[in-house]
């Protein structure tokens, strides 16, 4: 015999639901199968290369740190042997040596001489050479000296310089040159 429940004016049957809940229920266990599935696959599979990425990420990041300081001390480096290559060698002040005199003479002045100092230093190191000279001439001639001198090479400085009168009646003065070159 079968079973009847009358709901808001309709007639369901009992034993329709209960075929009805067997299918429900069994569609819920597989459901249910699947989800617990996942989760395994999840905790198993998926996490462990999560945490495997994000190590690799963070190493990535240290690496690209140490890459930029890396090209940095390379560019730096590149920077230091241009430098080394501007800097005069010991020939290039010999000859500067000889040229002084010479533009002095084309600028109607005189150079007695020049004295030489040099600063050791370390094998490999650049090299500070500190010389100084008297030029004695008129002021026009000394001014066009200087500036010229100033113009010769990158690493050579006029350190200092004073100037004094030769003779109370004469327009001529003497200029004494303190100057540094860098040599490598």
């Amino acid at each position: 015999m079968s079973s009847n429940i009358v709901y808001r004016g309709r007639l369901f049957s009992l034993d329709r639901l209960a075929i009805r809940s067997r299918r429900y229920r069994s569609q819920g266990a597989v459901l249910l199968c699947l989800l617990a599935v996942n989760f395994l696959f999840l905790v198993v599979f998926v996490t462990p290369v999560y945490r495997d990425m994000m190590a690799g990420e963070a190493s990535l990041q240290a690496t690209r740190a140490k890459m930029g300081q890396l090209i940095q001390y390379q560019k730096a480096q590149e920077a230091v042997a241009d430098l080394e290559k501007t800097l005069l060698t010991q020939q290039e002040l010999a000859l500067l040596a000889d040229r002084l005199p010479a533009m002095a003479r084309r600028h109607q002045l005189a150079i007695p001489g020049v004295s030489y100092q040099t600063e050791r230093q370390k094998e490999g190191e650049v090299r500070k050479i500190s010389f100084s000279f008297k030029v004695s001439g008129r002021y026009s001639d000394i001014r066009r000296f200087i500036h010229e001198v100033e113009g010769l090479q990158k690493f050579l400085y006029i350190q200092d310089m004073a100037i004094t009168s030769s003779d109370k009646d004469s327009d001529r003065l003497e200029l004494q040159v303190g100057m540094v070159a860098i040599l490598r």
